[in-house]
């Protein structure tokens, strides 16, 4: 007990001074440093929550579980998280030392966890956690360096799941031939999710499968505002509209309904509600600075860049810029050859000469591959100042601006955002 206190009240300073030094939200380093002290702060603090849910995958976890949040929230749930999209373990405990009372050692307002772990904080962290629900969103090839090949994320998925001794119900993508692999490594209830007539192109090939358990059939995308599709389960059917671009989202819309049907939450409120969703700090955030629609989509691997060049080039006009910006730190993964895999193709506009701002850490190769990619060089400006980049992009555009930054280029685009009052720090949003 001693050692929970002494890294409960570590974590504590350490948070505030984070904070008013400005120096971030306090979303990993409290964990970071509390976990040295006593390794099984997240089995202790996460035992007293009465449910808890993991979500983890390649791509769609923060949207996934903003949505359910969302979701439970309306149904006056007492929702805890880590929001702010640390997904690793101190991330889990960052969040837990947040709502922690430092003297009773009591959970604030905490009635339901919902954690998105990466896929390889998942084994390392899901056993401590012992979740109610398990949902796995897709795995893409992502961060070589980190994870390797996709097989050994799941390979290694496939080893914690033979581990499991509670109960626990898995939601899987039904699409994805990679996370139908892991009901041979599970003795648990094990339901998916899915669109059987429109797949998602990436390493893990799809397959057709009319057994999903939730589906969503005859998808209709409506520009950069939403997509309408109707939703299939249990010999229901309801028509949704998602307030989300891009057919990918509907994935992360299916499993958060799915968790959130497993909870015993009304189905017709949870897609009601839905008007008054908004999407997570730079995952497809719509800002209007200066009279301009500045819209802004994360990139981190091939499968993600590619949904969202195309979302984007089907809508883009003479008068619009793109801002690409890309970073090489340790959470965007050190190697970046990723960018020669995601099709840049998709920017290659016809009929006029898009102009293209590259920025970040690693803007040179991005003009490389945009050379590459059938893009003529005139189109093409590096600016590595990523505060420079986004000024610029305001100044030469009369459309809008389009933005992909990648994990950290992202932050650094938020800090930029908050110091100039065009919104505020992401870790004092609603979340």
């Amino acid at each position: 007990m001693l050692r929970l206190y002494l890294a409960i009240w570590l974590a504590k300073i350490i948070q505030f001074l984070t904070r008013r030094l400005n120096l971030g939200g306090g979303s990993a380093a409290p964990g970071l440093y509390a976990l040295k002290i006593d390794p099984q702060l997240v089995k202790k603090l996460s035992s007293k929550i009465p449910t808890n849910i993991v979500i983890s995958g390649t791509n769609g976890k923060t949207t996934t579980s903003r949505m359910l949040a969302h979701f439970a929230q309306t149904n006056n749930f007492k929702v805890i998280r880590n929001s702010t999209g640390s997904n690793l373990e101190r991330g889990i405990a960052s969040a837990l030392i947040n709502k922690t009372n430092p003297f009773s050692l009591k959970l604030k307002n905490a009635d339901l966890g919902i954690w998105e772990l990466d896929e390889a904080a998942f084994n390392n962290v899901v056993l401590s956690i012992k979740p109610n629900i398990m949902v796995f969103l897709n795995v893409f090839r992502d961060q070589l360096d980190r994870y390797g090949e996709v097989n050994t994320v799941v390979k290694k998925w496939e080893e914690t799941l033979k581990k499991v001794n509670f109960n626990s119900l898995i939601l899987a993508n039904g699409d994805d031939l990679n996370t139908l692999r892991l009901k041979g490594s599970f003795r648990g209830e094990f339901e998916t999710f899915g669109m059987p007539n429109m797949m998602i192109k990436g390493e893990a090939q799809a397959t057709k499968n009319k057994s999903l358990n939730f589906k969503a059939e005859d998808v209709k995308v409506s520009s950069l505002d939403n997509v309408t599709f109707n939703l299939n389960f249990r010999g229901m059917r309801q028509q949704v509209l998602l307030p989300l671009p891009g057919s990918y989202h509907i994935y992360d819309f299916l499993a958060a309904f799915a968790a959130g049907y497993h909870l015993n939450l009304d189905p017709e409120q949870m897609i009601d509600s839905l008007d008054g969703f908004v999407p997570a700090f730079g995952r497809v955030e719509k800002l209007i600075i200066k009279g301009k629609n500045v819209y802004l989509f994360l990139i981190k691997n091939p499968v993600g860049a590619t949904q969202v060049f195309g979302t984007i080039a089907a809508e883009i006009k003479p008068e619009d810029t793109v801002l690409l910006a890309l970073n090489d730190n340790f959470a965007d993964g050190k190697d970046v050859s990723w960018i020669w895999d995601a099709n840049f193709e998709e920017l290659k506009i016809k009929d006029f000469g898009l102009r293209i701002l590259c920025s970040g850490q690693r803007a040179e190769d991005l003009a490389i591959r945009l050379k590459y990619a059938g893009l003529n060089t005139k189109q093409i400006e590096i600016q590595k100042s990523l505060e420079k980049a986004f000024d610029k992009s305001l100044e030469i555009t009369k459309g809008r601006v389009f933005i992909t930054p990648t994990y950290t280029a992202m932050l650094g685009l938020q800090s930029i955002l908050a110091k100039k009052g065009y919104k505020k720090a992401y870790w004092k949003e609603n979340n």
